[in-house]
């Protein structure tokens, strides 16, 4: 929603493509054209929407399930990510449209990545490492697939993304959605609605990069806008930095906030798993020199924010 909100805003003309009956309501006076009860797993279907609108000239692809949704179906979760991914290609190279962005994830990273400031040219450095999970590896393989765009004469962009901390009121079933949950359960506890401890499911002294969704959105937008003489790095992939925190200290500060907050361990193998395997931060350096990109909205900031807005949503 929120980068479709920017491009609408710079007045870009968006065609917007979901498999869903309908658009939310959130988005639809945004967009110029809605390819709804649409399958990325369908290459004519991808054929046939870009035969439509020949004024398309850089693509999203955000087709993928999140991590433990992954987990839970690995071979549905591979159809949409890789396959889908091969299809938009075909029929991007079938139309010309040559520029395309996809979010790739720090699920990416493996036991023997780096733990700190990790780059997204430490993927294209180990193309073989291990990422531990169907999610990393299927991101593997959408990395692969765009560097053979790339070589088709294609301008493939794919940032690597942190958790994405919102104001929203839904999200998926991710591993470092456990930040949303807790804030949204901290503002129930904040309205009086609720008093339950909050379930922990990974293990609290554990760090994870994450990021808030306007710094989010501005980075992409760099990234989208760069001239590709500037993209230094290669395969044009970049992570974009925001904050990094354990649960631990997410707690404590949701606790400056909310002082009966209280919390217990519930731990879930699958987010735990990827947890401790992802890095804890992302380098800064190269989103910086190339695009232009810094976080602007720090780790307290961010946190008052989110739960600030659950907490007005919660009192209309």
């Amino acid at each position: 929603k929120r980068l479709i909100d920017a491009l609408a805003s710079r007045g870009e003309r968006i065609v917007a493509v979901d498999k869903a009956p309908q658009l939310p309501e959130s988005i639809k006076h945004l967009v110029q054209h809605a390819e709804t009860n649409k399958d990325v797993r369908d290459f004519y279907t991808m054929q046939r929407i870009f035969q439509r609108h020949r004024f398309v000239h850089t693509v999203w692809n955000l087709a993928a399930p999140l991590s433990v949704e992954t987990a839970k179906n690995p071979k549905i979760a591979e159809q949409v990510t890789i396959n889908g991914m091969r299809n938009v290609l075909w029929a991007m190279y079938e139309a010309r449209v040559k520029k395309i962005l996809f979010t790739d994830s720090i699920g990416s990273f493996g036991a023997t990545a780096p733990r700190e400031e990790c780059t997204a040219r430490w993927l294209t450095e180990h193309p073989l490492q291990d990422p531990g999970s169907d999610y990393g590896r299927q991101k593997r393989g959408v990395r692969r697939l765009l560097k053979e765009f790339w070589c088709s004469g294609g301008d493939p962009r794919w940032a690597v993304l942190p958790g994405v901390l919102h104001s929203e009121s839904t999200w998926g079933h991710g591993t470092t959605e456990y930040a949303l949950e807790a804030l949204l359960a901290a503002a129930n506890c904040l309205s009086g609605k609720g008093s339950e401890p909050f379930r922990c499911p990974i293990e609290t002294d554990v760090r994870l990069p994450m990021i808030y969704v306007d710094d989010l959105t501005r980075g992409l937008l760099a990234l989208q806008d760069a001239p590709e003489s500037a993209l230094k790095e290669p395969e044009h992939g970049y992570a974009i930095p925001g904050v990094s925190f354990t649960a631990e200290e997410l707690f404590k500060e949701i606790r400056f906030h909310v002082p009966d907050f209280q919390h217990q361990l519930e731990i879930d193998q699958n987010m735990n798993t990827f947890a401790k395997l992802w890095p804890n931060t992302l380098s800064p350096a190269e989103p910086l020199r190339d695009l232009g990109y810094a976080p602007s909205v720090g780790f307290r900031e961010l946190i008052f924010k989110v739960l600030i807005a659950h907490r007005d949503r919660l009192a209309t």
